[in-house]
């Protein structure tokens, strides 16, 4: 695996848990939109990936919007990354990079084909991954994700197509 492409995979990680963040603990209160991250969550986190922990517990409490999400996410990875796990450059590249779009494409098409079961219960984010790469191992995703790698990530196939 080049550094560019696993410099793409913690990125990834890092949006994982920014969209799972957002989708068990945003609050609304009046018109703002909050996190309220029950502290027992980040322990979890924690003990899942220590940095990860600490990304969760940064945008804990704060008012979020789509903005304010890409902007912590961003923040985080470059603060975290640039320039000392990875030589400076790389995370731009990374960011701007068919590796990175690939795997929020996949991981689009996993959430909308998941929702129900995510809705059931709150699940412990080591789980979102765990399931997202159980997933992704699938013969007809991996086509799937071929395909995506090929035509340069082309529109979502219909409903029913790879879940």
């Amino acid at each position: 695996m080049d550094h560019i492409e696993k410099a793409s995979q913690e990125i990834f990680r890092v949006f994982m848990a920014e969209h799972w963040v957002r989708y068990y603990f945003a609050m609304q209160n009046g018109e703002v939109v909050f996190l309220d991250v029950p502290d027992e969550a980040i322990e979890a986190v924690k003990a899942h990936d220590a940095g990860l922990a600490e990304f969760v517990a940064g945008v804990n409490g704060q008012s979020i919007d789509m903005e304010s999400s890409r902007r912590a996410v961003g923040e985080h990875v470059f603060r975290t990354m640039e320039g000392g796990q990875y030589p400076p450059g790389l995370v731009g590249k990374a960011f701007d990079g068919p590796q990175l779009g690939l795997l929020l494409k996949l991981f689009t098409v996993w959430l909308s084909g998941h929702e129900a079961m995510l809705d059931a219960q709150p699940l412990p984010f080591a789980e979102w991954e765990r399931l997202f790469t159980a997933w992704r191992q699938d013969p007809a995703v991996a086509r799937f994700a071929a395909s995506l790698a090929q035509a340069g990530n082309p529109a979502t196939p219909g409903s029913g197509a790879v879940h």
